[in-house]
């Protein structure tokens, strides 16, 4: 279980959240593509991680494009499954202003797991 900040070496959207933030950007359609490019554009500037999930502190550069308003109101949890879990992960993508803000993870059962590479997006 980890709890704490990450350090500074680790402050890069991580695998985990890449697929999150993807499988988010397919359900927006057309406007999915503005999203990963936020994605790819996007700093990590914190990882704060409590035992039974995370919150990442995400800054989006000026020149890429917000998502419209209509289009953010649209944006909904994801979740996933993992075999160390009783239940599923909720995954919460927070905006501000059109911009990703955070991501924030949670499991209902259990605590966070050590692998992340064991979770399946979109299958909870």
């Amino acid at each position: 279980m980890k709890l704490g900040n990450d350090p500074q070496s680790l402050l890069a959207l991580t695998p985990l959240e890449r697929s999150v933030l993807r499988a988010l950007a397919q359900r927006l359609g057309e406007a999915g593509t503005l999203l990963q490019a936020q994605c790819d554009g996007a700093r990590v500037v914190s990882r704060t991680h409590s035992g039974v999930g995370f919150v990442t502190k995400l800054e989006i550069p000026d020149d890429i494009a917000g998502l419209p308003v209509e289009t953010a109101a649209r944006i909904g949890p994801v979740h996933a499954s993992h075999p160390e879990l009783g239940g599923p992960a909720e995954f919460l993508v927070q905006l501000k202003a059109g911009r990703l803000a955070s991501i924030e993870a949670y499991c209902y059962e259990g605590m966070w797991p050590e692998d992340d590479a064991g979770f399946r997006v979109g299958a909870a």
